[in-house]
């Protein structure tokens, strides 16, 4: 049986990896973190980003890495929203908004579609005929 040994990407201690990233210590931290962001978030359903921050004293860029890694939802908090990482406008959930997933969605469909770039103009035997090259 192999362990598995990693640097935790939050902290840079050694733990032996059982699937996250990050250490147990640092998950731990991050429960916590997760814990005091949906309790203010109770208390407090129209609070943005900035005053959950203030008021939890977690960062606002680890508050937006909960939601954007799915562990923040935010069904009843219209305030909290964070700009899309394409164009900026304001979204709630992932790292693009409705808009931009569905362009890009859009964008990966016609790619499978398009003939390959080599298909596509004049071939290099372009004043040859069609035919076959036989040996006999």
């Amino acid at each position: 049986m192999t362990v598995a040994i990693a640097n935790c990407r939050r902290c840079g201690k050694l733990f032996n990896r059982m699937g996250r990233d990050i250490c147990p210590d640092c998950v731990k931290d991050e429960d916590e973190k997760l814990a005091t962001i949906r309790a203010y978030l109770r208390q407090h359903p129209l609070a943005n980003i900035y005053e959950v921050a203030n008021g939890t004293d977690v960062s606002y860029d680890e508050i937006v890495q909960f939601i954007r890694d799915g562990r923040l939802l935010l069904r009843n908090n219209p305030n909290m929203v964070y700009p899309c990482e394409r164009c900026g406008t304001p979204t709630q959930s992932g790292r693009l908004c409705a808009n931009c997933a569905k362009e890009m969605a859009r964008e990966v469909k016609n790619e499978g579609r398009r003939p390959a770039e080599k298909d596509v103009g004049p071939s290099r035997d372009s004043g040859r005929g069609k035919g076959y090259y036989s040996r006999s």
